[in-house]
Formats: structure tokens, C-alpha cells, sequence
């Protein structure tokens, strides 16, 4: 199953410099992951592989040992899950339930950019060949996203799907 899982620690991989052991706790079990993602954080919310699941590319995930260390897991970037070409894992707002299959997640929240930090301006969606711009993301029509507008504080920042 791949589902959403929270790092609840971070140590350095003991032969490897760019490498990090984590534990990660999807709600019901905890599960030791190598990592070698440079965003990864304790307290970070994001998408555990867990062993025996398949990612959409058919990469099946099984127990590995890397540099010595056995990784139970694979901790995922939207570029595993098809989404993006994003690297880095995937970070989700800290208020996200563990255990919850990725796939019920919106895609839009499925990033390496912690874009729940930044301001939401406006939301681009394709339905039938016409786009609309929505200023409200509340009240978003049906269609397929297609970008979105953030302000940072300081600068505009734009994300495509």
C-alpha cells in the first residue's frame, strides 16, 4: 500500500553521506526507510511505499539494504508517483491523516514544495476544451487543474499540472 506516513526521526546513514535512516509512523505501524532525499524532515508528513507495493512506473517495492542499512519502504517523490518531475518527497500540511491511501489525495497537494505555506491566488481548470481561472478554491468546478497562482510574500509563484 502506499499511503501517507509521518517522519518521526532522522538520523545519518552511518556509511553514507547523502543518506538518512528514518523512522516513519503510518498511524498503525512504524518502519525503518533509507532516504536520500535532501528535504527530508522530522515532523514531515509525506508518502510511504510500504513493502509489497507497486508504484505506477511497476517498480515493485521489497525490503532492500542499502550501504548495510535495510530499508522497509520507499518514502516517494511525485516524479514515483507519476505525477510530476519534482524531486524530493512529497510533503503534505502537517494537519493530514496518517494511514490514508495517496490516491485519495487531492494531486494538486502531492508536491515537494510545501505550497500549503503560500498563499492560493487563483486556480487554472480545464473542463471540455474551455479553461476558466477560479479566484475562490473553494468553489472550484469540476475539470482538471491545470495551474495555480501563489504569493509568497514577496514574489508570485506558479505551479503546473
Amino acid at each position: 500500500m502506499i499511503l501517507t506516513a509521518k517522519i518521526i526521526e532522522v538520523n545519518k546513514h552511518p556509511d553514507a553521506m547523502k543518506l538518512k535512516v528514518c523512522i516513519v509512523d503510518t498511524g498503525a505501524e512504524q518502519f525503518q526507510v533509507v532516504c536520500g532525499a535532501s528535504n527530508v524532515q522530522v515532523g514531515m508528513i509525506t508518502i510511504l511505499a510500504q513493502v509489497g507495493s507497486t508504484l505506477p512506473s511497476k517498480t515493485k517495492i521489497e525490503v532492500g539494504e542499502l550501504r548495510g542499512v535495510k530499508s522497509h519502504g520507499m518514502l516517494c517523490s511525485a516524479k514515483d508517483l507519476g505525477i510530476s518531475n519534482e524531486s524530493g518527497i512529497i510533503h503534505l500540511n502537517d494537519s493530514q491523516d496518517l494511514g490514508k491511501d495517496y490516491k485519495e489525495l487531492k494531486r494538486e497537494t502531492l508536491s515537494s514544495i510545501p505550497w500549503f505555506n503560500f498563499k492560493l491566488i487563483d486556480t487554472h481548470i480545464e473542463n471540455n476544451g474551455i479553461i476558466s481561472v477560479i479566484n475562490h478554491p473553494n468553489d472550484l468546478p469540476s475539470g482538471k487543474v491545470i495551474s495555480q497562482s501563489y504569493w509568497d510574500g514577496s514574489q508570485y509563484l506558479y505551479r503546473s499540472f
